[in-house]
């Protein structure tokens, strides 16, 4: 008896795009300051968890502004070496879009020119018990 094999058929799947989700919305990437923008979603932002690539060595040098260039006011400190925590002192209201300016940057070897660094940001919601991704950063450097 021959058996024959049949290639699956492929499901099409439709995807769209949820413009309300909480994302990174752009990157900047000079001399030693990296700008990471995020879009907040559709709920209260409690606090954002970044955590930079092991090629940086991050200060304690990070702004917070809104999209209106105001100060955000946060308390930002470290829960290890590569885990930044921003815990904002008012919920930051939702649909904000939030730049975080890192400043003194400095690199942990010697990095090539027009490369790329790399941050995981995440964050933190009122009344969900789990951090919401937002996904990874990407900061050319040049």
């Amino acid at each position: 008896m021959a058996a024959t094999c049949l290639p699956a058929q492929a499901q099409r799947q439709d995807m769209s795009y949820n413009s309300t989700a909480p994302r990174i919305s752009s990157t900047s990437g000079y001399d030693s300051t990296h700008t990471i923008t995020v879009y907040t979603g559709m709920q209260p932002l409690s606090y954002l968890i970044v955590r930079p690539s092991d090629a940086l060595k991050v200060s304690n040098d990070i702004d917070v502004t809104d999209q209106s260039g105001r100060r955000v006011e946060a308390n930002i400190s470290r829960q290890d070496e590569r885990m930044i925590r921003i815990n904002f002192s008012q919920p930051v209201p939702p649909g904000t879009n939030l730049n975080i300016a890192f400043r003194n940057i400095d690199f942990a070897n010697a990095f090539p020119n027009r490369s790329f660094v790399y941050y995981d940001v995440s964050g933190g919601y009122i009344g969900l018990s789990r951090e919401v991704p937002y996904g990874l950063a990407q900061v050319q450097v040049y």
